[in-house]
């Protein structure tokens, strides 16, 4: 797992939060559904202005 945090150039109170799981599993099974979720929730949740939005993606080989 690895991670980013990203700020916005015109939107500066508008952040990303890449973060980049080995499998979709290991973030919706083993992060999302562990004790670990609930501190991180309880500890980041406070700087949200509203629940954040996920998506799920995964990169676009051949395009360079």
């Amino acid at each position: 797992m690895s991670l980013s945090l990203h700020r916005g150039v015109e939107a500066t109170d508008r952040y990303l939060l890449l973060v980049e799981w080995e499998t979709l599993d290991d973030h919706i099974v083993g992060f999302r559904q562990s004790d670990r979720f609930t501190e991180w929730r309880a500890l980041i949740g406070p700087f949200f202005e509203s629940p954040p939005m996920v998506d799920h993606v995964e990169a676009v080989e051949g395009l360079s």
